[in-house]
């Protein structure tokens, strides 16, 4: 995707037992501007977290396009861990989903 804030593949280093997210999110009409102003705080933060071994963003240049986030941690307990963490139902849940016209998400476990 052109425009990705990372360009290293996100799965390098990935193990049997982590599990790997990818989120991808369609916003609504004029909401990508507002949508990336609270990206970096996402990721910033949900990096920190002890069991997150990976979050990567990628989104295109411009209005429009989707959003595909990549994540991966070390275990399922790490994944819920990030989903109650407050800055995940703050910026993700409660401020950037309501700016997006469709998400969907596929969890998997590497094998």
């Amino acid at each position: 995707m052109s425009g990705s804030v990372e360009t290293v593949w996100p799965l390098t280093g990935a193990s049997p037992g982590h599990i790997v997210v990818l989120a991808r999110w369609s916003p609504a009409p004029g909401s990508q501007e507002d949508i990336r102003a609270l990206l970096p705080d996402l990721v910033r933060a949900s990096r920190s977290e002890p069991g997150c071994l990976g979050y990567q963003l990628f989104h295109p240049e411009g209005d429009g396009g989707d959003i595909l986030l990549v994540e991966r941690y070390a275990d399922r307990a790490a994944m819920d861990a990030h989903r109650a963490s407050p800055h995940f139902r703050d910026l993700a849940l409660g401020r950037i989903v309501p700016l997006l016209r469709d998400r969907h998400m596929v969890v998997t476990t590497v094998g």
